[in-house]
């Protein structure tokens, strides 16, 4: 176990790298710009090249939500090992990625295996996040005790979001014209985690 001093640090370092990575997904909104010389007006530019524009809304969104689901776990963590130090990077690395995957979701030509990988990076970076509040959980002594952090190891886990990415992903390679629409399937997890919890509760009755 380390100090906090050095979960702080990582912390930092994990902000750092998630400003970043939303700061790149701008970068071809400019490059829209610099070649939108037939434009008349913002309207007309927005409406031209409105792929882009919903592909940066969509990881803007994509990203935020990660982090904030991040910063909402590690307020329960006390301390660090190896471990959450390994999660943090595989965490980190989906992060990086997430422009270049918004990039080919937003190529006009159309790449082959664009959805699958963004889907794919989507699931990797939520595994991860999933996988670091179970590690926090079985090593009791790396979280805070006090009543919030009770409560959140008592609260469902986000297999259940992990389960509808790797369906949305089978979908999309099944699929290819479905696209990233099947990330919809996303809405399902709430009742999944209701049902999952019923079910726990049932089990211990």
């Amino acid at each position: 176990m380390r100090s906090e001093r050095g979960l702080d640090r990582l912390l930092a370092f994990s902000d750092a790298v998630v400003a970043i990575a939303l700061t790149l997904l701008v970068l071809p909104l400019v490059d829209v710009v610099s070649r939108a010389n037939g434009a008349d007006s913002v309207l007309d530019l927005v409406s031209d090249e409105g792929d882009a524009f919903v592909s940066f809304a969509i990881s803007f969104l994509v990203i935020w939500v990660l982090w904030g689901n991040h910063h909402a776990m590690m307020e329960h963590f006390r301390s660090y090992d190896g471990g959450v130090v390994a999660l943090h990077f595989v965490w980190l690395l989906t992060i990086v990625l997430l422009p270049f995957t918004t990039q080919l979701l937003d190529a006009s030509d159309g790449i082959a295996g664009a959805a699958p990988t963004y889907v794919g990076t989507l699931l990797v970076a939520i595994a991860a996040l999933v996988a670091l509040g179970w590690w926090g959980r079985w090593r009791p002594t790396l979280l805070r005790d006090d009543e919030d952090t009770a409560r959140w190891v008592a609260e469902p886990s986000g297999v259940a979001t992990v389960a509808l990415l790797v369906v949305a992903l089978g979908v999309t390679i099944a699929v290819p014209s479905i696209g990233i629409y099947a990330l919809f399937l996303l809405f399902l997890t709430g009742p999944l985690e209701h049902l999952s919890a019923a079910w726990r509760r049932r089990g211990t009755a």
